[in-house]
């Protein structure tokens, strides 16, 4: 069945971001022939101020607030708030204003939980039992809660290294889980293979247009927490590059209604284990890393690569490189500076940050907001190897005396 068929589904078709060709959307029926990507179009018809006193009147919380930009009605959605998270100001960073998007106050941890959560309501909708993906983690413990909330059966495909915290939140929250040998694109096939042994709907970020169509409402918020002036630059921890297409996406929708007057530019940040984007965009950026310590962006075959460059391209957007040793810094200065815990492949982004700053790539008066996409309680290794370099002795109760000096302040 077709989703322009049922009375629950906005109008929308989709076309593929490879060939070209328009195709009719179903719940199975998620990518083109020729094996590209598919990108939902759903006509938005009302005038701005209709949609806008729309946004502002909403009876829906969080994400399904901007119903009227989404291709499912709220009704299918699960009890969890997800979305409607702090836009937090940070204040002038030495020239530009920075923000932060706080997205580990979702229900999992992580900015995911936009995908899942309308992929899950899709499910919902068609009666689907049971949904399948691949994540290096933090995908997986994303559609993990979501699918308890809903009832739904989740089964995930993850590297046989995830993080433990990442595992241990995808079994709390019940899902089957199955660890493999192999990089995440390995894990994709399976994870393919078996959604359609098992008739099951396939999440896989990239192979799923409906985790962009979720993910854009980030987007949507900041325009709208920024009274839809929105800011002129977001900076985006890229790892498959379908958060990257899908804030461009959400802004796109914004200008192509009148809601917003310009596209801001967005920043790809990549680790130098894995940056396939960043250099099909700009070839002079190199890596060469073996490894790294932020899993969620170590992807070297992007599911989503095309829309991610596209989107770079469209707005005039720029990509960065940063090594383990830059991510963990980050990790730290944002925690002491700020008094925000993100995990290293989110804190890659502030660390991109930093890097195009020293380099000259901010005018002072320009406003930036980093995507915090998800909670450094995801992944303390960095943490915890800053913590244990830092331990002193323990200090007996008598010398208590000592410490009447406060130490020497030094900031990350």
């Amino acid at each position: 069945m077709e989703l322009s068929d049922l009375s629950q589904f906005h109008r929308i078709s989709g076309a593929c971001l490879d060939c070209g060709r328009q195709h009719a959307i179903t719940a199975r029926s998620l990518a083109c022939a020729c094996g590209g990507n598919l990108e939902l179009t759903q006509p938005l018809a009302a005038s701005p101020d209709r949609l806008r006193h729309g946004v502002q009147t909403s009876p829906q919380s969080g994400m399904w607030q901007f119903e009227d930009f989404l291709p499912l009605r709220a009704g299918w959605g699960s009890h969890l708030q997800v979305g409607g998270t702090p836009l937090l100001d940070l204040g002038p960073h030495q020239g530009p204003r920075l923000w932060l998007k706080d997205e580990t106050r979702n229900p999992s941890g992580s900015l995911k939980d936009r995908a899942s959560e309308l992929v899950l309501a899709v499910a919902a909708a068609f009666e689907i039992d049971e949904v399948i993906m691949a994540s290096t983690g933090n995908a997986a413990a994303s559609l993990a809660a979501v699918g308890a909330a809903q009832k739904t059966r989740v089964t995930v495909i993850v590297p046989r290294d995830i993080p433990v915290a990442k595992l241990a939140q995808i079994q709390a929250f019940g899902a089957e889980v199955h660890r493999i040998e192999g990089p995440y694109a390995a894990a994709c096939t399976v994870a393919g293979n078996l959604a359609r042994a098992r008739g099951a709907l396939n999440r896989t970020t990239g192979l799923n247009p409906f985790t962009r169509e979720g993910k854009k409402t980030c987007a949507l918020e900041i325009a709208a927490q920024l009274d839809w002036q929105p800011p002129d630059w977001v900076v985006v921890p890229t790892g498959d590059g379908n958060i990257l297409s899908a804030m461009a996406k959400g802004f796109s929708d914004l200008k192509a209604c009148g809601l917003i007057p310009h596209l801001p530019r967005l920043l790809a940040v990549q680790t130098a284990a894995a940056c396939p984007i960043a250099q099909a965009f700009d070839p002079r950026l190199q890596g060469g890393a073996q490894t790294t310590c932020a899993d969620s962006i170590h992807v070297p075959a992007p599911m989503d690569e095309r829309a991610a460059v596209r989107a770079l391209r469209h707005s005039n957007g720029r990509a960065v490189v940063v090594d383990d040793a830059e991510i963990s810094k980050a990790v730290m200065a944002m925690a002491s500076r700020f008094g925000i815990f993100l995990e290293p492949s989110s804190a890659a982004g502030y660390a991109g940050f930093e890097k195009l700053q020293q380099q000259g790539g901010f005018a002072t008066d320009e406003r930036v907001v980093l995507l915090g996409t998800g909670t450094g309680l995801k992944d303390l290794r960095v943490a915890i190897a800053a913590a244990e370099a830092q331990t002193a002795p323990c200090l007996h109760p008598e010398d208590w005396h000592t410490l009447v000096a406060p130490p020497t302040w030094q900031e990350h």
